[in-house]
């Protein structure tokens, strides 16, 4: 079949590596100024993509999360 795989070709699907468990997490996690703004900004703009989509639901917990992100920054 010309552009496209062919229907039951034979090939076989490769499957995903196993995923490595988190053996331990620091009691705080320090990011950079211009990694807290990426964050951020990538929050904000999912958030907006979502309202747009009409998927409030999920708009309001990354909302949640920027909030919460927001509110643990210290000036340094």
């Amino acid at each position: 079949m010309p552009g496209g795989c062919p229907a039951n070709s034979g090939d076989a699907v490769a499957e995903a590596p196993p995923l490595r468990p988190i053996t331990a997490l620091r009691p705080r996690v320090h990011l950079t100024k211009r990694e807290a703004f990426d964050a951020c900004q990538t929050l904000a703009d999912a958030d907006r993509v979502l309202v747009a989509a009409g998927a409030t639901a999920e708009a309001g917990a990354l909302g949640d999360l920027f909030e919460l992100l927001e509110d643990r920054m210290t000036p340094s």
